[in-house]
């Protein structure tokens, strides 16, 4: 399980990333905000993607969130900054499920390219209702083969927001330029 630390507000968030943590706080309605850290060994082990959701622990109590928003160092791109939305479990919420490609490896044997256009769908629902990712096969997709959203079997109560004509996926040929024979 996920656990969140207070911090103290009357240290600084740099001295926090100093120490090893990455700095953030919580919010939503019924939760005052709240400063948290966690150790960046652990965010980096358990953030993996924008928008995911999670269950955590803070000050013993036990919370289902959103990661919102991830701040980076504009050098090195490391995470310096994090938000978590806890929202109402009895609200409806719109946000993002990631997609996920299983069967890429399929194509690309096949001498194609998988061109990703879409990496995650806009969902509203209920926060306990709502996957934590979509999984789409396309190892059985041909050359100028497309899946859209409209394509998705899913069943679930839960509505989907992006518009039923936006393409997902595609396989395209690979193609190399004659005169220079690069890629």
């Amino acid at each position: 399980m996920i656990r969140l630390e207070k911090r103290d507000t009357n240290k600084k968030a740099e001295v926090y990333r100093k120490e090893g943590y990455i700095p953030g706080i919580l919010y939503g309605p019924g939760i005052e905000n709240q400063l948290v850290c966690i150790s960046k060994k652990d965010f980096l082990k358990y953030f993996t993607q924008l928008h995911m959701r999670f269950n955590f622990e803070f000050e013993g109590k036990q919370y289902s969130g959103i990661l919102q928003e991830v701040q980076k160092h504009p050098i090195t791109l490391e995470p310096i900054h994090f938000d978590i939305y806890i929202p109402s479990l009895a609200k409806e919420v719109s946000t993002t499920i990631p997609i996920i490609i299983e069967g890429e490896d399929e194509i690309l044997r096949k001498g194609y390219i998988l061109n990703k256009l879409l990496n995650e769908l806009e969902v509203e629902g209920l926060m306990e209702k709502l996957p934590q990712n979509i999984k789409i096969d396309v190892s059985n997709l041909e050359l100028g083969q497309t899946i859209y959203v409209k394509d998705l079997k899913i069943t679930g109560d839960f509505k989907i927001l992006t518009h039923p004509e936006t393409p997902i996926v595609s396989v395209i040929e690979i193609t190399t330029s004659e005169e220079s024979g690069e890629l």
